[in-house]
C-alpha cells in the first residue's frame, strides 16, 4: 500500500524522448536493507570510507529525512531504485534537481549526489558528484584503473556556501556518449550557475544490473570526529533525455 501511495504522489512523463520522475523523496522507506530490489529507500555504511557510520531514513511530512552518525570519516549511503515503471537505457543527458537542508554542518565533510543508469549494453554509467568541503570544490567521478575515482573540478563548493538551518537548491547536469564517457556540465547552487571545465572521463562499469535501471544515491560523509547530522530532501527530480 505504501508503494502505491508513493507512486500516486510522484509525477512522471515520457514525451519527446524525455523521462522525468518527480518527488523521489516520496518513495517508501525500507528498514535499511529489505526491499532494495524494489522502489524503497535503503541505506548502509559506505565501505569505501575508512571509518564507521550508521543511518536511518523516513518520511517526515512531505520531506525525506536522513539521520546519520559517523566516526572517523565514515560515510552513510542512502539510495533508491526508481523501479520498472521508469526504466531508461537510452537517455544520454540528465538533470538531478533537489532542495537540501541540514540541521548542522560543522562536522560534515562531503555531500554526495549520484545517478546510476544501466545502458543498453548492460553497463552501469555512474554520474557522480560530491561537494567536498576539505578541498572546497565539487568533485566528479571518472574511471581510474577500472574503478570509480574522485577527481577535483574547478567549481567551488565551500562550507561557507552552505548554511545550517537553511534550504539550498542544487541542480546538477551531465551527459554521456555511447561509450560510457561522462561529461559533467554544470552545477546550479542557489541560483548561481557554474560550468565545469574539463570534467569528463569514462564512467561505466559491468555491475550486472538490469538494463534500464535508474537509481539515485545521496551520501553524507563526516570528518574525523564522532558526530552526526540530520538532513532533509524535497522536490527531488531526475530528468533524462
Amino acid at each position: 500500500m505504501k508503494l502505491v501511495v508513493a507512486l500516486w504522489l510522484m509525477t512522471s512523463f515520457m514525451a519527446f524522448g524525455q523521462v522525468q520522475v518527480k518527488n523521489i523523496e516520496d518513495f517508501p522507506s525500507s528498514d535499511g536493507v529489505t526491499g532494495c530490489g524494489l522502489s524503497y529507500w535503503c541505506w548502509e555504511h559506505d565501505l569505501g570510507t575508512v571509518g564507521t557510520s550508521t543511518g536511518t531514513s523516513s518520511l517526515s511530512g512531505e520531506l525525506r529525512r536522513f539521520d546519520v552518525v559517523w566516526k572517523y570519516y565514515g560515510g552513510e549511503r542512502f539510495h533508491v531504485y526508481l523501479g520498472p515503471a521508469y526504466k531508461d537505457s537510452t537517455s544520454t543527458a540528465f538533470t538531478t534537481d533537489t532542495w537540501i537542508y541540514f540541521n548542522k554542518l560543522a562536522n560534515v565533510d562531503n555531500i554526495e549526489i549520484d545517478l546510476n543508469q544501466v545502458t543498453a549494453n548492460g553497463d552501469t554509467v555512474i554520474y557522480g558528484l560530491q561537494c567536498y568541503f576539505p578541498k572546497g570544490v565539487w568533485m566528479y567521478v571518472a574511471d581510474r584503473s577500472g574503478r570509480p575515482h574522485w577527481n577535483e573540478s574547478t567549481v567551488p563548493c565551500t562550507r561557507k556556501m552552505w548554511t545550517s538551518g537553511v534550504w539550498h537548491h542544487v541542480i546538477l547536469k551531465y551527459h554521456r556518449d555511447s561509450a560510457g564517457n561522462v561529461t559533467y556540465d554544470s552545477v546550479n547552487f542557489d541560483t548561481t550557475l557554474s560550468k565545469f571545465i574539463g570534467a569528463s572521463g569514462p564512467s561505466d562499469y559491468a555491475l550486472g544490473w538490469g538494463i534500464g535501471r535508474l537509481s539515485v544515491n545521496f551520501q553524507i560523509g563526516g570528518n574525523k570526529t564522532f558526530s552526526g547530522t540530520t538532513a532533509y530532501l524535497k522536490f527531488l527530480t531526475v530528468t533524462g533525455q
